[in-house]
């Protein structure tokens, strides 16, 4: 590891992912707090949010909390979201995608066909995943001020079979197409935690004996055939990503190695960039640490890196030490660091940090009332930073009792009552 690192010039110096150049290697990334319509399209509160981040010196923006496809609308459990999957939006996308690149910020859009083991049913339909396996939400532990009291199991999905594999690979390939006309500069496959494409990457949650489960060559065949398809929509040039899982942390999962022999089957279809998410919703702790850098401590880059080579781009995530990105750029393992929460408590982190003024900086201090909020399909605020969640004046406020219920789902004498209240109601039915 490197002794010294100019941590101004190295996360200030411009990155190059396929045709797009980015100004600097500080990255927005996805999060469901863009509070859209209704209907799913871009509200003013949307554009506010995102632009705010912008001029707060992003050099680039990863648009989530967004659906490709009916189904992924259907059975979210986070409302609302935006909608890729409608073409009469493409003018509403545009008017975002404008309005973000005059603060001279290119934008990537997440594609995200389904919840897969995460997802609710509604309407009667099923929900999906490689194999017929739950999620225990947070088993392998909860991150800091989240509390779920008696657990919670979701519901069986169904496996999916290869014709309804092949329906949401087209659903996602429209949408990348989609989302190029409506000016977004490139695409971010969404393959993380434990939504559908995440379930076919590690054995944990891919127990399938077909040509898509069994060794890491074809348990990648489902991404390694999306991005081949995405690629011939969209061009040579157009940037392509994944985000996917790094680790499952958790009894009998599969750890950075295998996740990034999983990884390297995909890359040679056209991928450009990985961005490296850790654990999922059974290891939440891990997806969601309170401290900077347990990426790099666990070693996760450095599989990916030593997998996929040096032309694919690798996203730090969860890093917001400054010094602590720079160094791991500077000593190669990842080309760029990107942050979420961080950048709810504070919009000019980006700025503080390429002008040296990072005993400016609001630091995020992980009491997740973010998350909580996210959880309970509240507006998501920060007490951290007053503006977050109204950067639009007319955005929607938290109504009383969505914010008693954020309040109490990060009490722990609150929450560990009603434990106790709901184990004796289960032990006389």
């Amino acid at each position: 590891m490197s002794s010294s690192v100019d941590t101004k010039k190295v996360l200030g110096t411009p990155l190059k992912i396929n045709g797009v150049v980015i100004k600097n290697r500080i990255i927005l990334g996805p999060m469901a707090v863009l509070r859209p319509t209704g209907e799913g399209r871009p509200s003013g509160q949307t554009i506010a949010f995102l632009t705010r981040r912008a001029r707060g010196g992003v050099g680039l923006i990863i648009v989530g909390g967004s659906v490709c496809s009916d189904r992924g609308w259907n059975e979210s459990p986070f409302t609302p979201l935006l909608r890729f999957d409608r073409e009469d939006f493409v003018e509403d996308i545009k008017r975002l995608t404008d309005a973000v690149h005059e603060c001279g910020t290119p934008l990537f859009a997440q594609l995200f066909p389904s919840f897969g083991r995460m997802g609710v049913p509604r309407n009667g339909v099923s929900i999906l995943a490689a194999s017929p396996k739950s999620v225990r939400l947070g088993s392998g532990g909860l991150p800091p001020n989240i509390y779920v009291p008696g657990g919670h199991i979701s519901p069986l999905p169904e496996e999916a079979d290869v014709a309804q594999i092949k329906a949401l690979q087209d659903r996602v390939v429209e949408a990348a197409g989609r989302v190029k006309r409506a000016g977004f500069d490139g695409v971010e496959i969404g393959a993380h935690m434990c939504y559908f494409y995440s379930s076919f990457l590690s054995p944990l949650s891919n127990k399938r004996t077909d040509e898509y489960g069994g060794s890491a060559e074809s348990r990648a065949r489902i991404l390694r055939d999306l991005v081949a398809a995405i690629r011939e929509e969209v061009g040579p040039d157009y940037p392509i990503g994944l985000r996917m899982s790094v680790n499952d942390h958790m009894p009998g999962g599969q750890g950075p190695e295998g996740f990034a022999e999983v990884a390297a089957h995909i890359v040679p279809a056209g991928l450009d960039f990985i961005s490296l998410s850790e654990g999922n919703y059974e290891s939440m702790r891990d997806n969601v640490p309170s401290v900077s850098g347990t990426m790099l401590a666990h070693g996760e880059p450095q599989a990916f890196r030593r997998a996929v080579g040096k032309d694919v781009r690798l996203f730090l995530s969860s890093t917001p030490n400054p010094t602590q990105a720079a160094t791991a750029i500077n000593d190669g393992h990842v080309e760029a660091s990107m942050l979420a929460r961080q950048m709810l408590a504070d919009p000019d982190y980006a700025s503080k940090v390429l002008e040296g003024r990072e005993h400016e900086i609001v630091w995020c201090d992980h009491a997740n009332s973010c998350l909580r909020g996210l959880i309970l399909n509240a507006p998501v605020t920060c007490h951290k930073n007053r503006e977050m969640g109204q950067e639009d004046p007319s955005a929607q406020r938290p109504k009383p009792l969505q914010k008693i219920g954020v309040w109490a789902a990060g009490n722990r004498f609150v929450m560990g009552a009603i434990d106790v209240i709901a184990g004796i109601v289960q032990r006389n039915r």
